[in-house]
């Protein structure tokens, strides 16, 4: 579950409420390296990206909120009830990278991601 919610933190990824589909929209999966602290050493999950905004993630009991920006920054959280973890990076094409924090859990790394549809 731990696994599940790191990997969920990462992904990040929303912003403008546009009418048209964004060519962010679809599914993410998202892959964290931690590199800092004990929490798990990695983790993966899928995050579902409408409109910019992350609407959706596979790990049951994570509260995902995200927004691509219009110069392709990610911005997001992922919260299980009062841990969090904070991820940001860019958005190049199909895939997407930068770093995540969660001061609940004392850890932090990496994380990446690549558009599976």
């Amino acid at each position: 579950m731990r696994a599940k919610f790191l990997a969920a933190s990462f992904f990040f990824l929303s912003s403008l409420a546009a009418s048209a589909q964004s060519s962010h929209d679809g599914q993410w999966k998202v892959s964290i390296e931690t590199t800092v602290g004990k929490c798990e050493p990695s983790a993966e999950a899928v995050v579902t990206i409408t409109d910019n905004r992350v609407t959706a993630i596979d790990a049951s009991g994570i509260e995902p909120w995200g927004y691509i920006d219009e110069a392709n920054t990610f911005v997001g959280h992922f919260s299980q009830g009062e841990r969090v973890l904070r991820a940001n990076g860019d958005v190049k094409g199909d895939s997407a990278s930068g770093p995540w924090s969660s001061n609940t859990d004392f850890c932090g790394g990496r994380w990446t991601a690549h558009k599976i549809n």
